[in-house]
């Protein structure tokens, strides 16, 4: 008669120890997908604020750089007929070739300029990417616990 009590008590305690297992994991799993979601939103608030920064920005710098480029243009545009005027009242040379000879130099300069803001450009960057970063760390994080709760 012991042994079968001894049989029966071994058993229903296996049974709970595996129902505490698995609730203890279940009740893991649940905290690791709060956590998840918590980190998730939190990043998601994050992502809006740096877009939500950049994007309000755009309308007054796209404001101020077209006003200084119409002031340069126009003073550029005097600028460039006095050289040109310059130009031929002190050499002597024909209107057309002052007018040539400035222009050339312009176009140069003009040229290197552009160059040099193309490379610029290309290091710019719009990706948030310390958001995307922080996104990856949290979801490795995530798989992390959820494999360590469920091994």
């Amino acid at each position: 008669m012991p042994l079968a009590c001894d049989g029966f008590w071994s058993k229903h305690m296996a049974a709970d120890a595996s129902r505490t297992n698995a609730g203890e994991i279940t009740k893991l799993v649940g905290l690791i997908a709060r956590d998840g979601e918590r980190l998730l939103n939190q990043h998601t608030r994050l992502l809006r604020s740096e877009l939500h920064e950049g994007v309000h920005a755009v309308p007054r710098v796209i404001a101020e750089v077209g006003a200084g480029a119409a002031c340069m243009a126009v003073g550029g545009g005097l600028g460039v007929l006095m050289l040109v005027h310059g130009l031929h009242r002190s050499t002597r040379l024909p209107l057309w070739s002052c007018y040539g000879l400035v222009g050339g130099a312009l176009a140069a300069v003009g040229a290197g300029l552009m160059t040099s803001g193309a490379r610029r450009a290309a290091g710019i960057s719009l990706v948030p990417r310390e958001t995307i970063g922080a996104l990856r760390e949290d979801a490795l994080w995530l798989k992390n616990q959820i494999a360590e709760a469920t091994s």
